[in-house]
C-alpha cells in the first residue's frame, strides 16, 4: 500500500494579492511590446494551420492550430490577436509559479519573487512574446511540478488523474513532454516514499486518461507515416548538429537568468532533510537535462523545467533569511535588464543592432547554423515577410487573364507561404502553396499549370528553369535586417510538357515524407 502523507508545513491561507497584479503586468507588457518589429517566420505557419484544422501536422501536435484558429476568429488580421494567447499564458504562468511557492509554503515574498523571476528571466521574455508552441510547453510543465508537489505533499489520489490530463494536453501542445513523462517516472521509481503509487489503479487511471488524450494524435501519425520521426531527424541533420553538450549547460545560466540563483536554491532545497518531500522534482530535472544533452536538444528545450524550481527556491531563501531572497533577486533582476532590449523591442531595430553587439552574451546573436550575426535569429526572422505580397502582386500582373487563371503561387517554405497568405488578401491575392512540411497536405493536384510565381528565400529551385521556356525576376527582399534579405520572386511562363506529371509526382513524395 502505499504510505500516507509526509507531514506538512502549515500552509499560508492567502495568496499574494500582488502576484496577480504581476501576473496582469506581465500579459500587459508582453501583448502591447512583442509584435513591434512584425511577425516571425514559425509564426506564419502557425497562423496557417487555422485553415487546416487536424489532429496532427508535420511539425508540431495540434493544440496550437484551434488557438491559432480562435485569435482570428475573435482579434481578426492583427499582430494583437496573434500576441494575445503567448501573452495570456505568460501571465498564467506567473501565476501558476507563485500558486507553486505558495503550496511550498512559500509567503507573499517567495511568490513575488518566483513570479518575478518567470516574469522577467530572458527565455521566457522571448517566448511569451511569439505565438509557439513554447509557450503552452511552458504552462504545461509548470502545471505538472504544481500537480507533482501537491501530490508529494498529500497524496491525494485524484491529484493524479489530474497529473495524467495535464500532461495528455501538453503532449498535444509540444512532444517534449515525453521528455518530462520519463523523467518524472525515473524521479518516483527513485523515490520511497511515492514508489509505491506506481502499483496503484490511480496511476495507471492516469496513465490510461493521458494516453486516450494524446490517442487521436497519436492515429494521426500511424496513417500519415510518422511525419514526427521526419521531423526529429531533419532537425538532427540541420540545426541540433551545431549543439554543444557543454555550451548547452552552460546557457542553462544566462537563459534564466533573472531566476537562475533560485532554482539552483531549489535544488539544493531539495536535497535537503526539509525539502525531501519536493525530491522528485529535482530528480525529474537531472533526468531531463541528461535526455536532452543525449538527444542534443536545444538549450530552450530545457526552459519549461525551471519555474516550479524557481519557486522552491524561493521558498527556501524565504525561511533562511529575507534577506537572502532579496539579494538574489536584485542580483538577478539587475543583470537581466541589459538583456531586455534584446529581447523586448523596446528599441528600433537600428538601435538593436548596435545595442546587441556590446553585450557580453553570446548565445542572444549565435544562430542555428552556429555562427554569430548582427542580430538575434528571432530579430531577423521578424523582418522583409511583407516584401512578398508586393512582389507576387507585380508578377501576377504581368499574366493575361487566362493565363492567370491557371497559375499557382509557389513557395520555398512555410515562411514565404504562411507570410503571402497573412498578407495576400489584402492585395487580392490567391492562396499560396507550398511542398514544405506540411503545407505538402495543403495542397491540391492541379489539373493543368499556366505558369508559376514562385518566392524563394534566396536563388531559384534547381528545377524549375529546366521546365519552363522562360522565367522572369521579378524582384527581391531589400529588408537590410532580413534573414531572408535576397529572396526573390520569380515568374516561370510556358510550361513544358512534362512539368504537370513532375508536380504530381512532388506532392505525393513530400506528403509521404519530410522536407
Amino acid at each position: 500500500m502505499p504510505v500516507s502523507a509526509p507531514p506538512l508545513a502549515a500552509r499560508p491561507v492567502r495568496l499574494a494579492p500582488a502576484l496577480l497584479g504581476l501576473a496582469a503586468a506581465k500579459f500587459l507588457l508582453q501583448l502591447l511590446l512583442s509584435g513591434r518589429y512584425g511577425l516571425h517566420r514559425d509564426e506564419y505557419l502557425y497562423l496557417d494551420m487555422a485553415h487546416h484544422l487536424a489532429w496532427g501536422y508535420k511539425e508540431i501536435p495540434p493544440l496550437l492550430a484551434p488557438l491559432s484558429w480562435l485569435a482570428q476568429a475573435v482579434f481578426g488580421h492583427s499582430i494583437i490577436g496573434v500576441k494575445f494567447f503567448p501573452a495570456l499564458f505568460g501571465g498564467l504562468t506567473v501565476l501558476l509559479t507563485g500558486l507553486v511557492a505558495r503550496e511550498a509554503g512559500g509567503r507573499r515574498g517567495a511568490q513575488l519573487a518566483a513570479g518575478l523571476a518567470v516574469a522577467l528571466a530572458p527565455v521566457y521574455l522571448a517566448m511569451h512574446g511569439l505565438f509557439q508552441p513554447n509557450f503552452l510547453d511552458v504552462f504545461f510543465w509548470t502545471l505538472y511540478g504544481y500537480l507533482v508537489l501537491r501530490f508529494v505533499r498529500t497524496h491525494e489520489p485524484r491529484l493524479l488523474l489530474g497529473l495524467g490530463a495535464a500532461i495528455g494536453l501538453g503532449l498535444l501542445a509540444k512532444y517534449t513532454t515525453a521528455f518530462y513523462m520519463l523523467a518524472l517516472l525515473l524521479a518516483l521509481l527513485l523515490t520511497p516514499a511515492e514508489r509505491p503509487w506506481l502499483a496503484t489503479r490511480w496511476f495507471w487511471g492516469a496513465v490510461g486518461l493521458a494516453a486516450l488524450i494524446f490517442l487521436p494524435n497519436l492515429v494521426w501519425q500511424a496513417t500519415h507515416h510518422w511525419p514526427v520521426l521526419g521531423h526529429m531527424h531533419k532537425l538532427q541533420e540541420t540545426q541540433l548538429t551545431h549543439v554543444s553538450p557543454v555550451s548547452f549547460l552552460v546557457e542553462q545560466l544566462p537563459m534564466t537568468l533573472a531566476g537562475a540563483l533560485l532554482w539552483l536554491a531549489g535544488l539544493w532545497f531539495c536535497f535537503t532533510p526539509a525539502g525531501r518531500p519536493y525530491r522528485p522534482l529535482a530528480l525529474a530535472y537531472g533526468f531531463v537535462i541528461a535526455l536532452l544533452v543525449l538527444s542534443r536538444g536545444k538549450n530552450y528545450y530545457a526552459a519549461a523545467v525551471y519555474p516550479p524550481l524557481m519557486a522552491l527556491g524561493a521558498v527556501f531563501l524565504e525561511r533562511k533569511s529575507r534577506v537572502a531572497l532579496l539579494g538574489a533577486m536584485a542580483l538577478g533582476v539587475l543583470l537581466t535588464l541589459p538583456i531586455v532590449p534584446a529581447l523586448l523591442p523596446v528599441l528600433s531595430v537600428e538601435q538593436l543592432a548596435r545595442y546587441v553587439q556590446g553585450l557580453p552574451v553570446e548565445a542572444l546573436t549565435r544562430w542555428e547554423d552556429g555562427r554569430q550575426h548582427a542580430l538575434p535569429q528571432d530579430v531577423a526572422d521578424m523582418h522583409g515577410w511583407d516584401e512578398y505580397a508586393p512582389l507576387v502582386q507585380q508578377a501576377l500582373a504581368k499574366l493575361p487573364p487566362a493565363e492567370r487563371a491557371h497559375c499557382i503561387v509557389y513557395a520555398d517554405n512555410y515562411g514565404q507561404a504562411g507570410a503571402l497568405n497573412w498578407y495576400g488578401p489584402a492585395l487580392g491575392l490567391p492562396r499560396c502553396y507550398s511542398l514544405n512540411g506540411s503545407n505538402s497536405y495543403w495542397m491540391p493536384q492541379p489539373d493543368t499549370i499556366s505558369a508559376i510565381v514562385y518566392a524563394n528565400e534566396g536563388g531559384p529551385d534547381d528545377n524549375l528553369p529546366r521546365m519552363f521556356e522562360h522565367n522572369d525576376i521579378v524582384g527581391r527582399v531589400r529588408n537590410p535586417y532580413a534573414r531572408i534579405r535576397g529572396g526573390e520572386v520569380i515568374l516561370y511562363r510556358h510550361p513544358k510538357p512534362a512539368f504537370l506529371g513532375f508536380v504530381r509526382t512532388r506532392i505525393k513524395e513530400a506528403q509521404e515524407g519530410f522536407e
